[in-house]
């Protein structure tokens, strides 16, 4: 079979399992797998696979087939232009949230920030805090994280796009690690934390349910972890030192209400148009 022939296949296969974009999955899978650029595939439509390759696909269209996420097949995601290494340890790393490292990184552009001390709360695969590594490049950066697999998986972000020597990650819940330590000479505390209610965790698409729970669930309201975390961060923030969080469309009400003593508080949209993050500056004259 060719390259045009199985793709055709497997677009209809998966569109019979209800995939949602089953031709684009189908592409991203297959030239993955050739290690070519999905444009390439139809360059080099006439071209046959090989027994090997077949069998290889296969096996990646039946676990798609199950709505297990592309990019786990794939083990790859792609996230503020930069290639990250994931895997069922991690959350995938979604386009919303990159509004969250652009943020940050227009924030310090605008207050002439040169070397901020940034923690990122929850790191995951590391792709906040390795994108903002990489696009502020005198920062530097820890990512905390509560669990050994997913700080591996970080580290090793952090390895491939060369920024051990300002990244590092430790373990940790929330910004405790810091607070132990009486660090208190932080810039900027970003997070992308746990926010989804219980009510909603029911409701997840398939492939959303395949990812870790501990990286989506936020208990039954989806906001005990900002009432942490908000409380936590004037800790080790600095005086007009930055918060930034990534929320649910609809929790900014009651996020801003929490954060009431804090100074410039703000509410981004996304590109849909839902609140997605908040943005508060510690007071100046420290914890009111």
């Amino acid at each position: 079979m060719n390259i045009k022939q199985v793709l055709a296949d497997t677009e209809k296969f998966f569109a019979g399992h209800n995939i949602e974009n089953p031709r684009l999955d189908a592409e991203v899978l297959l030239a993955d797998l050739l290690n070519m650029e999905r444009i390439n595939l139809y360059v080099n439509f006439d071209d046959p696979l090989s027994e090997n390759e077949l069998v290889r696909y296969r096996k990646r269209i039946i676990k798609r087939a199950k709505h297990y996420p592309v990019a786990y097949i794939t083990g790859t995601k792609e996230f503020m232009s930069l290639v990250f290494s994931i895997n069922e340890n991690v959350l995938i790393p979604r386009p919303e949230t990159e509004l969250l490292v652009e943020e940050v990184i227009s924030y310090c552009e605008n207050k002439g920030i040169k070397g901020p001390n940034i923690v990122d709360v929850g790191t995951g695969s590391g792709a906040i805090m390795v994108s903002l590594g990489y696009y502020l490049s005198q920062a530097k950066i820890i990512g905390i994280d509560i669990k050994d697999e997913t700080l591996t998986v970080a580290q090793g972000n952090i390895k491939k796009h060369e920024l051990v020597d300002r990244l590092k990650v430790i373990k940790g819940d929330l910004l405790t690690p810091l607070i132990k330590m009486d660090k208190n000479n932080v810039d900027i505390v970003v997070s992308n934390p746990p926010y989804i209610s219980s009510e909603e965790m029911k409701e997840l698409p398939a492939e959303v349910k395949k990812e870790p729970v501990i990286a989506l669930a936020g208990g039954k309201s989806g906001l005990k972890i900002y009432n942490d975390l908000i409380l936590q961060s004037k800790k080790v923030l600095v005086p007009g030192g930055l918060l930034i969080l990534e929320i649910a469309y609809n929790q900014a009400e009651a996020i801003c209400e929490i954060l009431k003593d804090w100074d410039n508080v703000s509410v981004k949209k996304d590109y849909a148009g839902h609140d997605r993050i908040v943005i508060a500056e510690k007071p100046e004259n420290g914890v009111r």
